[in-house]
């Protein structure tokens, strides 16, 4: 159970494999009502930052998880059973012991609501948001296994429950898919970006950055549905995860931003490294552990617009720098993020949690 890509890398794994019988499941898109309880602004607490919105969520979505896994374990007993995320699994306590149930996380719910693109920290905010740390907690530690994306992540459920049974193991991507190819030439370099939350994920911070070289010295992709004002030098592109138009915008790059301000562990940064295309990210969530903390791409803090633009501007220039970061993050993705390899780590995973329970 868990979103599209996680469910790509798993398949990719499982295709040669004969041992493992594997089936997989989804939730129903939200109904009318059910949005309205779990999204619906509720005026005035609103604007006094009460109005539980996350809170909510979780309310309806855990619930409505345990449900359909109660449903898919009538129709097909299974040995174990694979969540992503685990902010689905809140109401699974009973199904925890029954079978095993591993969890699989990108972040925990603190440490995404803290993240600088949003930041809700305040005393108040954590107060209402008890209830949902407090049954996050429970879940994680009833888990037979945590799987953690980036050792980022692992530290974090090792604080939010230390008697958690929690490893890093990421499920990897589909490199005979995500491959090098040949770059065209062409007279200006290009830069790429590839975001949903467009202000979010820095995609703003990257056109001010540009802004006096877009159509000069550079020229920049966005693959966001946001709107953006057309611009010299800006081709903006509406494309799901699967086109292959945006593969091959992916494998054309001389360079992949993602000047983050609230993500985890993004399938993007990991598409582009799988490309051998040169990465320059934020201090973000488990960035630094996709980008070995900097030697397979280059980092700079969120809030730093000088140190971005400094930084582009430095890879731009640099062709033999560009091919040296590109070289280590295809590398890296070969060791630690081949989705045939972690698939058979996770099985390794999954029998020791069957044998332990």
């Amino acid at each position: 159970m868990g979103q599209g890509q996680l469910v790509q890398a798993l398949r990719t794994g499982l295709a040669p494999e004969t041992s493992v019988e594997a089936r997989f499941a989804g939730l129903e898109p939200m109904g009318r009502l059910a949005q309205a309880a779990a999204t619906r602004p509720l005026q005035p607490l609103t604007r006094l930052g009460l109005d539980l919105r996350p809170l909510r969520w979780y309310a309806v979505q855990a619930p409505r998880a345990r449900t359909a896994l109660r449903r898919e374990l009538r129709e097909w007993p299974a040995d174990v059973v694979h969540v992503h995320s685990h902010s689905i699994s809140l109401a699974m306590g009973a199904a925890m012991r029954v079978v095993p149930v591993v969890l699989s996380l990108d972040t925990t719910m603190r440490d995404w609501l803290a993240m600088p693109a949003w930041r809700r920290t305040g005393l108040r905010f954590q107060a209402t948001m008890a209830p949902g740390f407090a049954l996050e907690r429970r879940a994680l530690r009833r888990a037979a296994l945590v799987l953690a994306w980036t050792d980022w992540a692992r530290r974090a459920v090792q604080r939010t429950a230390p008697r958690a049974h929690v490893v890093e193991h990421h499920p990897g991507i589909e490199l005979e898919r995500y491959r090098p190819a040949p770059r065209r030439e062409r007279a200006l370099p290009r830069v790429l970006f590839v975001g949903g939350r467009f202000a979010e994920k820095g995609g703003e911070d990257l056109l001010r950055a540009l802004a006096q070289e877009l159509g000069k010295s550079v020229e920049l992709d966005l693959v966001t549905p946001a709107p953006v004002e057309p611009r010299p030098g800006v081709r903006v592109h509406r494309l799901e995860p699967s086109d292959p138009r945006l593969l091959e915008l992916q494998q054309q790059a001389d360079l992949f931003c993602l000047p983050t301000h609230g993500d985890a562990a993004p399938w993007a940064v990991l598409e582009a490294m799988a490309c051998a295309t040169p990465v320059l990210s934020t201090r973000i969530g488990g960035i630094p552990d996709l980008l070995d903390d900097g030697r397979a791409g280059v980092l700079v803090e969120h809030d730093d617009p000088r140190a971005l633009r400094e930084g582009l501007l430095a890879l731009l220039a640099d062709p033999s720098l560009r091919a040296q970061l590109a070289a280590a993050a295809r590398a890296r993705c070969e060791e630690r993020y081949d989705a045939r390899l972690q698939f058979q780590r996770l099985i390794e995973h999954l029998r020791e949690a069957m044998a332990e329970r």
